[in-house]
């Protein structure tokens, strides 16, 4: 495709407004902008976009005919906006002065009011190529991130989901916890858009400050200390204040202790941080977010700890195909089990690096931990994974593979949605995964 060169593809409903558009930018008529296509609805637009590697489309809401077609129009502005290989912009053609506000919800970059006549024909030569060159500033940002609008992601939402707490624990290290947290709450607060916090709860020492990154200036530590301070009352406010949000989206992240002598200090220990770490829970829940994810240390005697798996509506307990950590993680949960009920509801086992060539088998990890499955990752041979947490780049966000696959599949019984926005980005889908619990609102 010519980068000098605007090729359009015009949807519209009347005659009228096409051979206007077909007088002023037919080839060799248009100069820099060439009408290439027409369509007649949304389907065919489509595939003139992709047939004629077109990067603007010119569409006519009198097209949409009911609701569906809306949320239809919606869901392909979208699409082309964020193709992978080039953005593709629309225009739209407005008759009803709502449609200008609907038009720019949907993710269009400008519109002309119809019908189409010479002013508008002016318009177009002069504001398409401000348009392209906008898309193209927007994909080069450092912090772009392929993301749907709120309008297409309604769409695909049907809301038969609910609110989880949920933690990530294991009672080994090396099994990829800090990753596996740190790409399920990517999931659903970058690709999901949905209200998403994580707390870096790990006392061992938090290194999420690092992977994604962010300041750790204000930390877990931190408001432990001011929550003592106020008389061991917290609010929103104060949890708010402590806050990092994740590049403009809707992940949120409350930085751990980045050093392991803060986790050792009274404010997060004994009754205190037992008292601290049930009032955090108490005061996110009151927050208004879709998920929380907690990133525990592997001690369950640290009330940082301890607490989360008390109360979490999910604890995904984290192993790996090696027979120490089965092992270690049986032992554990037998201490565990004196001081908290561990329902098949809440732990589920997640195994991560897997390998059905290491011998041993999901079976025997099962049995062992008497925990049923939650999911499987597959093993990263590339090293791929090691290099998402030291460049800080979320693996969900990158080019699909078979490790974020899986992860994506997994999330999906938390939040059905995702399949839909996975898909759309090329990434592996299991349409006929069924939900490893009864997360679903009845």
């Amino acid at each position: 495709m010519n980068g000098n060169e605007v090729r359009l593809v015009a949807a519209l409903s009347s005659w009228g407004d096409e051979a206007a558009l077909y007088n002023a930018f037919s080839s060799g008529a248009g100069g820099r902008i060439v009408l290439v296509g027409r369509a007649t609805h949304l389907a065919q637009l489509e595939d003139q976009v992709r047939t004629y590697q077109a990067n603007v489309v010119l569409i006519d809401h009198q097209l949409v005919k009911n609701t569906e077609g809306e949320k239809a129009l919606a869901d392909l502005i979208q699409r082309l906006r964020h193709n992978a290989e080039y953005p593709i912009v629309t225009i739209g053609v407005v008759y009803d002065p709502r449609w200008t506000q609907i038009f720019e919800e949907m993710g269009a970059l400008g519109h002309i009011t119809g019908p189409i006549g010479p002013q508008q024909i002016e318009e177009l030569r002069n504001d398409l190529p401000v348009a392209l060159q906008i898309a193209y500033q927007e994909r080069l940002r450092p912090d772009y991130i392929q993301r749907f609008s709120d309008s297409a992601l309604r769409i695909i939402d049907s809301g038969a989901w609910q609110r989880h707490q949920i933690a990530i624990w294991s009672t080994k290290g090396g099994v990829g916890k800090t990753f596996i947290s740190r790409e399920i709450a990517v999931a659903l607060g970058v690709l999901a858009d949905r209200r998403t916090l994580l707390i870096d709860a790990d006392m061992n020492c938090g290194k999420h400050h690092l992977h994604l990154p962010i300041s750790a200036d204000r930390n877990v530590y931190s408001l432990a200390t001011v929550y003592k301070a106020n008389r061991n009352t917290l609010t929103p406010a104060m949890v708010q204040q402590h806050l990092q949000r994740y590049q403009g989206t809707n992940l949120y992240i409350l930085p751990g202790v980045y050093d392991m002598t803060l986790g050792g200090a009274e404010v997060l220990n004994g009754p205190q941080g037992e008292d601290f770490a049930n009032a955090l829970m108490d005061t996110v829940d009151t927050m208004g977010w879709d998920f929380v994810v907690w990133d525990l240390g592997q001690s369950y005697f640290v009330p940082m700890h301890l607490v989360p798996l008390r109360r979490a509506s999910l604890i995904l307990v984290i192993v790996t195909a090696e027979k120490s950590t089965a092992i270690t993680v049986e032992l554990a949960l037998e201490g565990l089990r004196k001081q908290i009920a561990i329902e098949p509801e809440r732990f589920r086992l997640l195994i991560n690096m897997w390998d059905e060539s290491l011998g041993l088998s999901a079976r025997e990890l099962v049995e062992r931990t008497k925990l049923p499955e939650f999911a499987r990752i597959p093993y990263d041979g590339s090293l791929s994974v090691h290099k998402s947490l030291n460049y800080a780049k979320p693996f969900v966000l990158e080019k699909p593979n078979p490790v974020s696959d899986a992860l994506i599949n997994a999330v999906a019984g938390i939040y059905r949605p995702l399949t839909t926005i996975w898909a759309k980005r090329g990434g592996a889908v299991h349409k006929e995964r069924k939900l490893p619990f009864p997360f679903l609102r009845r």
